[in-house]
């Protein structure tokens, strides 16, 4: 595959994750729930994922260690940070949300540190300018902005760090796609329950609702996953996290143009700040550890 094709398929790939909030607030405006709107995204991205395995007669081959880590990694940490990413879109702009939520290569920084990675200079760099665009975003919203939108994104950003964190270990033993496929599946295993109990399952979708969370699971978690784990394979994981960035782009320019919803200059600088610090962190770990698998870091299901 051409460099320049894989740049375009991670760049697609991105503009596909930075639709998740837009597709959250749609399905709020139809009257959905958060946890039926993720049930119905995540049963389409599973059985999107479980036909092309089987029309493409991928083998599934999993040990029962494998498939309990799975179900960690789908039914804790990706069905907590989804409820949380989601449910922060109900309080502060789709853009702010998403900016927020970019945090998490810092997060994954600090947590390689107390497992024992080294910390570079570059790395306490990144860290810093991080947190100052950090500090800038709360500083300017505090007041102004729901404070519990905030602290759901972070959150959401929180756990997804120990998503790529065990999902970077546990790649590097299975085919990514059976991998994406057991995510979705244990993610609408555990959100089944959480939604029945809930009484979310007895609130009907409309058209529009339905449309808004088949289209989220079928965009961001079926066609954004293959695009960046094709583009991957061109340009390598660096770059393909760093061409990542537009995901929070995405969302800032679409919250603006279909929901008005627009940043602040300070809060703009400090999310630009936030990308800038974890593209110095993931540049920091390459010249590291040069030695990681060509699809690190894994992408959620999100």
């Amino acid at each position: 595959m051409l460099y320049q094709t894989g740049v375009i398929l991670v760049l697609i790939s991105a503009v596909c994750y930075g639709f998740i909030p837009i597709f959250s607030v749609y399905a709020y405006e139809a009257g959905a729930t958060t946890l039926n709107f993720l049930f119905y995204r995540y049963l389409v991205a599973a059985i999107v994922f479980f036909l092309y395995l089987a029309v493409r007669r991928i083998k599934i081959q999993l040990s029962w260690r494998q498939v309990f880590w799975l179900f960690i990694l789908g039914g804790v940490f990706n069905v907590v940070q989804s409820i949380l990413f989601v449910s922060s879109v109900k309080y502060i702009s789709a853009g702010l949300t998403t900016l927020l939520f970019f945090t998490h290569p810092i997060l994954v920084a600090v947590l390689s540190y107390f497992q024992g990675e080294k910390l570079t200079r570059g790395t306490a760099v990144a860290i810093f300018i991080s947190f100052a665009g950090l500090f800038m975003v709360l500083d300017s919203s505090l007041g102004e902005v729901n404070t519990i939108g905030i602290a759901l994104s972070l959150g959401a950003a929180l756990f997804y760090t120990g998503f790529v964190l065990l999902g970077n270990r546990l790649v590097k033993d299975m085919d990514v796609l059976v991998m994406n496929a057991f995510v979705s599946l244990f993610t609408v295993a555990v959100l089944f329950p959480l939604a029945y109990f809930d009484g979310s399952l007895g609130v009907p979708l409309t058209v529009k609702g339905f449309l808004a969370a088949a289209g989220c699971g079928l965009v961001t978690s079926n066609i954004a996953p293959f695009a960046f784990f094709a583009g991957i394979t061109a340009v390598g994981a660096t770059t393909a996290t760093i061409l990542s960035n537009a995901e929070p782009v995405t969302a800032v320019v679409l919250s603006a143009l279909l929901f008005s919803q627009h940043l602040t200059g300070m809060q703009l600088c400090g999310g630009l700040l936030i990308l800038v610090g974890g593209t110095i962190a993931v540049l920091a770990k390459k010249r590291v550890k040069e030695g990681l698998p060509q699809n690190y870091p894994t992408k959620p299901i999100t």
